[in-house]
């Protein structure tokens, strides 16, 4: 029998972070106006070519990045927010990303993700 998958903690990793997958929808939408398009234009010079880049730098990077914020949501499931340095080529920025886990023991789903100015 395997041990429960823990809960999100604040100081903490991810769970699950590992399983964690990115639908080309949500990456479309990310790098796109609607999403937060200009930001990685603007920080990283990418565009909706570059989504494969930038999905595994991010899923990367948020394998052992601490959570800062953990908002239970009741039964609409957990929020987290996680920011760490990303490098894509020879730019390096602080992303801010947001993470859902809709019931206990999921895989994380990416909300979003930005870089910051």
């Amino acid at each position: 029998m395997s041990a429960p998958t823990p809960l999100p903690t604040v100081g903490h990793p991810l769970p699950r972070a590992g399983d964690a997958r990115m639908t080309p929808e949500k990456l479309k939408w990310i790098l796109g106006d609607h999403g937060h398009g200009r930001e990685w234009a603007r920080v990283f010079r990418i565009a909706d070519e570059d989504s494969g880049r930038l999905w595994s730098a991010i899923a990367h990077a948020a394998l052992e990045a601490p959570i800062f914020r953990v908002i239970d949501r009741g039964s609409y499931g957990v929020v987290c927010g996680v920011a760490f340095p990303l490098t894509l080529g020879t730019r390096t920025a602080i992303v801010i990303t947001s993470w859902h886990y809709a019931d206990a023991g999921d895989a994380p789903r990416p909300v979003t993700a930005y870089p910051t100015l």
